[in-house]
């Protein structure tokens, strides 16, 4: 499997997967004077459900273009000035932020297109802009190998030599695959975050909807650095 960067750059906003509001657990930590980063943004719908509700000190990055264009204008004409500084085009590898200057960063549904050889590149660049004493918010799509349909998916990607959890993603109008999803496991999680330096403080099983309206186990976590 390749970088799938490429695929996302030129993605339309609308197409952008953005199923899953923020679970409640996030309330318990993050606060209206933090400074907040939602890495994988796409077209800000997580920094509008905070936004709304009184936070005002939002930042976005993602690698579609398009999707930062409509956060862009999404955030504007819901009263944000400059929004363009605020909310960048970039890969998650490398965003261009000085370090240590969140207090909160979010990573909502982000992990399930990411390919093993970026994912450790991507944590230590959370570790690197969080504050000492910062947070790290995480819901990500778990393996549910008791639902028929992604039984049937993952065993097909082991076959075909992909991850554990690893399913081609297909466009049902060209039969082609868009991209690569992983669904994770809780220990899978764990040990990314450890990586990077961060201790896990809480965690939830939960149960997530996909796109497609499918319902599958997810994992919520808050870690600290």
């Amino acid at each position: 499997m390749s970088k799938q960067g490429d695929s996302w750059k030129a993605v339309e906003w609308k197409e952008i997967p953005a199923s899953l509001d923020l679970f409640q657990m996030i309330f318990k930590y993050v606060r209206k004077d933090h400074k907040i980063l939602d890495i994988g943004c796409g077209f800000g719908k997580t920094c509008f459900e905070l936004w709304k509700k009184g936070y005002k000190d939002l930042f976005g990055v993602d690698i579609s273009v398009n999707g930062i264009e409509y956060a862009q204008k999404l955030m504007y004409e819901s009263g944000m000035k400059n929004p363009e500084k605020r909310f960048i085009n970039g890969d998650a590898q490398k965003i261009l932020f000085k370090k240590s200057q969140f207090d909160f960063i979010i990573t909502q549904a982000f992990w399930t297109s990411i390919m093993p050889n970026e994912r450790k590149t991507i944590m230590k660049e959370i570790n690197r802009l969080l504050k000492n004493g910062g947070y790290y918010y995480l819901a990500q799509f778990g393996q549910t190998w008791d639902n028929p349909e992604y039984k049937e998916r993952y065993e097909d990607g082991v076959e075909k030599g992909y991850e554990r959890g690893t399913f081609e993603s297909i466009d049902q109008k060209s039969g082609k695959i868009k991209y690569f999803a992983h669904h994770y496991t809780k220990e899978e999680l764990e040990e990314l975050i450890k990586s990077a330096d961060l201790k896990i403080i809480d965690y939830s099983k939960e149960k997530f909807t996909t796109q497609s309206g499918n319902v599958v186990d997810g994992h919520v976590i808050i870690a600290q650095k």
